[in-house]
């Protein structure tokens, strides 16, 4: 069994907390829009940078972590300088578990150097779409649709997954966080065979 399935239970992401941190980001719902898809762009780039496995998982913990303590009532000055003081204390929290430990002994894993197949086609580009194919049809159209677009047509694509599934956004990305790991990680095993690790 995982440790993950051992862990406490975490706090999701609710509606209204999710509101209460556009609300804090910008009065003008638009550009709260535009100002949280920036915040979340710049966090994934500060794990990314600090080599964390897992960057997306990273930001989008933070993103709950930060909402939780809107929702409880507190006021921040500045919503950006507050999140990257989160994800400071999240980098330490996770340099310090194990799979940090594993995944950070690879030789430059999350920035392998581009090395070319038969086909010309560099082996992680390769190994994406091999790991893609092996997906179920549902779960392929669901990972590649909830990535595609950008900035609002990303937030609509995803409002529509969400919708054709009958359940919650929170939900839906809770899923899509469980599909990356294991996309992830068959990509990783399959660089590591095709390299001759």
């Amino acid at each position: 069994m995982e440790a993950e399935g051992t862990a406490k239970r975490r706090w999701e992401l609710t509606e209204a907390a999710f509101d209460k941190l556009l609300a804090a980001l910008s009065e003008d719902r638009d550009e709260a829009g535009d100002k949280y898809l920036l915040l979340c762009r710049n966090l994934l780039r500060y794990f990314e940078v600090r080599g964390i496995a897992g960057a997306e998982t990273a930001a989008d913990e933070v993103i709950n972590r930060l909402a939780k303590k809107l929702e409880s009532g507190e006021q921040l000055e500045n919503v950006n300088t507050y999140a990257l003081g989160i994800a400071r204390l999240l980098t330490l929290e996770l340099r310090r578990s194990p799979e940090q430990k594993t995944s950070n002994e690879l030789p430059e894993i999350s920035n392998p150097p581009v090395e070319e197949n038969e086909d010309g086609i560099d082996n992680e580009v390769s190994c994406l779409n091999d790991c893609l194919e092996k997906l179920s049809k549902g779960k392929k159209e669901i990972i590649v649709g909830y990535y595609q677009g950008e900035r609002r047509k990303k937030i609509e694509n995803r409002r529509k997954i969400a919708e054709k599934l009958g359940i919650p956004q929170n939900a839906l990305r809770n899923r899509v966080v469980r599909m990356r790991r294991k996309l992830e990680a068959c990509i990783k095993k399959c660089i590591q065979i095709n390299e001759g690790w």
